[in-house]
């Protein structure tokens, strides 16, 4: 299918083209309680097809693109029909000229790995947990999950690689008397031992009983807040979107290399880089969908901006002569152990039920579904309530763990100390 697609589309007189070639083998299960209820594989193939026309218009060059996804089995005339169609579509479409990515040839063989001996690992690790009086597996999902990808172009691209991840969905039960809670967790990885991903899941259970007996959080002003929670990646991608190529062209970010966030020497300073491998995570692709390298690159340093990553269309326009995803980062530890940070009164937020950050403005925050407030004495389990911050101000005077841990894709502190905060709760 894939030599027959080029050949027409050599004939067909497009500007340029793009052909992703992507096929998963899925191995996936659904447990009620302990018990196999579902259980399939699957193996698919999808292509997709970008294709680009240019124009020009009183002299100014200008360059569209469509895509579709190409189905297998099509006959020379229905491929034909379809490249015409995105012909005509990507026309109408009058963006300034851009160059797709050029001569990458990258050639990986295929893998294996083994997916029934590591979904056989991940269903032992979820067998593992142990159910405690109050606290029941109510049901989970596994996904473990085998991609290979061909990505080739007009301009000389040619690249295979594949890779693997896998992912978990539970469903938890507690029960506190008369009051009941339900609590969900995903998280996704790839090659995890069998030890940390049940250790990680039975960790969700002790929150799981925390959260039936916390207490209403109470309204506080300018008190200081740890973070310690999944939630802090979401607190670091901040970095990452305010040096997203495609964010600075369209302006919703005005971030410039050489720019400081940090002024102020009352805090930790930000650095956080790409990394183009990390061991357990889901997202090592070497190269991006468009045929980008995928690099290691340093985006902040000391809290100044380096570099920017991105998309290939977009890095063009900003000057760039090579764009990077940004697939996995690390962000450096702090000066500050969390035995340190844990000293005096303070709220320690475990999870949001959704936290928000906002890259234009630099608001984040969230609802607290669970936290522990320390008064120095004692400790209570908390829930509700929610903060609202702004990065301008936090970023003055924020100091990171020495701890880190992996989360996915990522390696950041265990825990964000945050000074002068306010915490909406019961009066």
């Amino acid at each position: 299918m894939l030599e027959r697609l080029v050949k027409l589309l050599n004939e067909a007189e497009v500007s340029d083209y793009r052909i992703v070639e992507t096929t998963t083998v899925s191995h996936q299960a659904y447990f009620v309680k302990q018990a196999l209820d579902q259980h399939r594989i699957s193996n698919v193939t999808h292509l997709t097809l970008e294709v680009n026309m240019d124009s020009e218009v009183n002299g100014q060059k200008f360059r569209g693109k469509a895509s579709r996804e190409i189905y297998q089995g099509e006959s020379d005339e229905q491929l034909k029909a379809d490249i015409e169609n995105l012909k005509f579509n990507a026309l109408l479409a009058k963006n300034p000229y851009y160059e797709i990515v050029k001569d990458e040839k990258y050639y990986e063989e295929k893998k294996d790995y083994n997916l029934t001996a590591v979904f056989e690992n991940v269903v032992k690790a979820m067998q593992n947990v142990k159910n405690t009086e109050t606290e029941k597996v109510n049901s989970y999902e596994i996904f473990v999950n085998e991609y290979y990808y061909h990505i080739v172009n007009s301009q000389g691209v040619d690249i295979t690689f594949n890779t693997m991840d896998e992912e978990i969905e539970i469903v938890i039960n507690s029960i506190d008397g008369d009051h009941e809670i339900e609590l969900y967790h995903n998280e996704k990885f790839a090659d995890k031992p069998i030890e940390e991903i049940t250790a990680g899941i039975q960790k969700i259970f002790e929150y799981a009983k925390d959260r039936t007996q916390a207490k209403p959080t109470k309204k506080m002003m300018g008190v200081t807040v740890l973070m310690s929670g999944e939630d802090n990646r979401s607190f670091f991608r901040y970095f990452l979107a305010k040096t997203n190529t495609q964010s600075v062209f369209f302006g919703n970010s005005q971030v410039k290399i050489g720019d400081n966030c940090q002024e102020s020497e009352d805090c930790d300073k930000i650095t956080l880089k790409l990394v183009s491998h990390l061991p357990h995570s889901s997202r090592n692709m070497p190269y991006s969908k468009e045929g980008s390298k995928a690099l290691d690159l340093t985006v902040v340093e000391n809290g100044i901006y380096q570099n920017y990553w991105g998309d290939q269309t977009t890095a063009y326009y900003l000057g760039l002569e090579k764009a990077s995803p940004a697939n996995n980062y690390v962000v450096e530890s702090g000066s500050r152990t969390v035995a340190e940070m844990k000293q005096g009164s303070y709220l320690e937020i475990i999870q949001f039920s959704s936290f928000i950050m906002d890259p234009v403005s630099g608001d984040f925050g969230g609802e607290i579904r669970l936290g522990y407030y320390h008064d120095g004495q004692t400790v209570t389990p908390v829930t509700g309530g929610s903060i609202t911050c702004n990065m301008n101000s936090a970023l003055k005077h924020i100091y990171l763990s020495q701890e880190t841990r992996q989360l996915d894709n990522c390696i950041v502190p265990c825990t964000i100390q945050l000074f002068d905060v306010n915490v909406a709760g019961e009066e």
